[in-house]
């Protein structure tokens, strides 16, 4: 009989930390970065990945922004490879609670320009998959060739599990060096 019990006691609290770990419900729209300085931002882009030493950001470039006063400007060095993870929290690859609950969300959009145009880069979001404790419930990704000229790019979210997005927004660049501009991140 104690057996029972025992496994009786632990069932509510098994649902209990479930219920403990459950994404908070984002209000859209949901900015991950709008200009310099701001401390309210859901997501930290705290996650440095590839060939770090040669991946510079500048989150208050002030070089012809597309809004505000400020951009963000990323210089890649090298003909590798490397990227930045916005993370909730920050510096977690899924050992940790975190992340929103953006169900509701359509799409994620963003600004982009290159130094020079023709530049290759990957964007993203729910990069923690079935390998991490804490994981991304969806994901979705864009390949895109930068222009020199500013330019509103989406990635479609229909029919995305939205429930926990603990990796926000990520880029990566590779294959040869290359500068580029990104502003006005959100999910709306």
């Amino acid at each position: 009989m104690k057996k029972k019990t025992i496994a009786l006691a632990i069932i509510p609290l098994m649902f209990a930390s479930i219920a403990a770990v459950a994404a908070p419900k984002a209000k859209l729209p949901l900015v991950l970065y709008k200009d310099a300085g701001a401390t309210d931002l859901p997501y930290a882009a705290s996650g440095y990945m590839g060939n770090t030493k040669a991946l510079n950001v500048d989150d208050a470039c002030r070089v012809k922004p597309h809004s505000g006063s400020t951009c963000m400007q990323v210089t890649f060095s090298a003909r590798d490879w490397a990227g930045v993870v916005w993370q909730s929290p920050a510096d977690d690859w899924g050992d940790k609670a975190g992340g929103y609950n953006l169900t509701g969300a359509h799409k994620l959009t963003f600004w982009a320009r290159g130094k020079r145009g023709r530049e290759h880069v990957e964007f993203k979001f729910g990069l923690l998959g079935s390998k991490a404790h804490f994981r991304d419930s969806g994901s979705g990704d864009l390949q895109a060739t930068l222009t020199s000229g500013w330019k509103q790019y989406t990635i479609n979210l229909a029919g995305k599990n939205l429930k926990d997005i603990k990796t926000g927004f990520v880029f990566v660049v590779s294959g040869s060096p290359q500068t580029f501009y990104l502003d006005d991140i959100r999910y709306q």
